[in-house]
């Protein structure tokens, strides 16, 4: 049976089990996006996923199973974190984490070239959207059941036919709880209370609030039924390799003038600033100066790069002359990389570390791998080049993500600073999450340099000590389901 068909005669069952999705994700996630019970989203949305598959009658647990211990890992580490940017970004990683599973589920395991796998993220993605709205299509449960009833044995139906009343009744409980709960709870406090150890309730709780919380159920509900019934509709099938239709000529043409240049490029690089020999710098240029410039320009032709490698060996006809060159694109490119990365610890050096710099470093570290397996693949085109990406860029992340820039940002610069100024305490202390917390604690506040004027050293300790205080009271305000680790670490150190 095809899987349209399969998500058709079990349309109950994906309508009923996307509400009570929504329904949870909502008291999961509702104004809470990296407390604890985030955890317990992701788990959900793991373990529905592999419920889906099994209604539809699919094998692939095994392959499901690493983006699913990604998503898990994401969900440990949104908890774990106060960063702002980690938790949006680990938000969007498991998204992406999520569709790139369901392709390797729905589509099997035949490699496509890296641009088919692009533009079939973006396709589904916008059916998704699309098949979001089925779920208003349902047709008639009871016309269904009759259905169902003429076609099969009646005992097993009736099985059937029970099982879908009572997860309709349930369906249609959740819904209206969904709504009358939280007036419930807002027209009486003791009401509230009792559950207000657990899922603290917005204060002056509104229509607002109500509609916000309608409308995230909503958001739940259609996102999770939308990708199944996008990917179930047949919408993702197998694609048929492209023949090349360029001229290896035209690709060498280019390749070799942008070659020439690299290689140019490389050889100023390695002899004025790998080697250090200042006699090649312009008039009035200090070695410190050009060795702090130019980073962030290697860096974005870094990507250019990669991209240009992989768009030459799907469009142009195979030549050995043509691969000779890109591989001499690439080896300037990791020459490229490298100088950058050099570049970037001088800057550092001068005006040390930021979470912007841990980021920038982190990026151009994983560019060398990417393009270390762009290389495999220009003799390797069976290499799967897609999936290994995508396993770099997510065990990167990860990596990234419980890491936490902040606190490496923070620590590397109270190790390394000869003499931290009271300024930089302060900076370092406004601009970081709590995620920084168990470094900043280490600044000594009488050993501060206060030369400059700025700040007193009443006013810098009153600084630090308010920075933990406020992590006390955050953590005082959150309920149990608001509960964060990184904060409530903060909150423990006494500075």
């Amino acid at each position: 049976m095809k899987k349209t068909d399969r998500f058709e005669e079990n349309n109950r069952y994906f309508a009923g089990m996307s509400l009570i999705y929504g329904i949870l994700f909502t008291i999961f996630c509702y104004k809470n996006l990296n407390g604890i019970t985030f955890l317990l989203h992701t788990a959900m949305t793991v373990g529905i996923a592999y419920l889906f598959f099994g209604r539809l009658g699919m094998s692939c647990r095994r392959r499901f199973l690493p983006y699913g211990a990604g998503i898990l890992l994401l969900g440990a580490s949104t908890v774990m974190t106060d960063s702002g940017f980690l938790v949006l970004f680990n938000w969007v990683g498991i998204m992406l984490l999520f569709m790139a599973g369901m392709i390797r589920c729905f589509c099997g395991d035949e490699e496509w070239d890296f641009f088919s796998y692009m533009k079939e993220f973006i396709l589904m993605g916008a059916k998704t959207v699309v098949y979001s709205f089925h779920i208003f299509h349902i047709r008639d449960w009871r016309k269904e059941s009759m259905e169902m009833w003429e076609e099969s044995g009646q005992e097993e139906n009736k099985k059937k036919e029970k099982t879908g009343s009572v997860v309709t009744g349930i369906v249609i409980a959740a819904l209206l709880l969904a709504v009358i709960f939280p007036l419930l709870a807002s027209s009486d406090r003791v009401f509230a209370g009792i559950f207000a150890s657990i899922f603290r309730m917005p204060e002056n709780l509104n229509v607002g609030s109500v509609v916000g919380m309608v409308c995230m159920t909503l958001f739940g509900v259609l996102i999770i039924y939308g990708v199944f019934c996008a990917f179930a509709s047949g919408g993702c099938r197998k694609k048929e390799g492209k023949d090349r239709n360029y001229e290896a000529v035209t690709g060498i043409t280019f390749t070799v003038i942008l070659a020439v240049v690299y290689v140019v490029y490389c050889c100023v690089q390695i002899y004025v600033l790998f080697l250090k020999n200042e006699g090649g710098l312009p008039d009035g240029v200090t070695y410190a100066s050009y060795a702090r410039e130019g980073f962030w320009q290697l860096l974005f032709v870094g990507i250019i790069n990669l991209i240009l490698v992989i768009s030459v060996v799907y469009a142009f006809q195979k030549n050995r002359i043509l691969k000779m060159i890109l591989t001499v694109i690439c080896g300037c490119t990791f020459v490229m990389t490298i100088s950058a990365m050099y570049r970037m610890f001088m800057y550092v050096h001068v005006y040390h570390m930021t979470f912007l710099r841990v980021l920038v470093l982190w990026f151009l570290i994983l560019n060398l791998v990417m393009m270390t397996g762009v290389v495999i693949f220009i003799y390797k085109e069976t290499f799967l080049l897609f999936r290994f990406i995508t396993a770099v860029v997510s065990c990167g992340y990860i990596l990234l993500s419980f890491l936490h820039p902040d606190y490496l940002a923070a620590s590397y610069n109270i190790r390394t600073m000869e003499q931290m100024t009271a300024a930089d305490a302060v900076y370092m202390m406004e601009t970081s999450s709590y995620d920084a917390a168990p470094a900043l604690a280490k600044i000594d506040v009488g050993a501060l340099d206060y030369t400059d004027g700025l700040y007193t050293e009443s006013i810098v300790e009153n600084i630090h000590r308010q920075y933990f205080r406020k992590a006390q009271q955050d953590i005082d305000s959150r309920s149990l389901r608001e509960y964060n680790f990184s904060v409530w670490m903060a909150s423990r150190i006494s500075p």
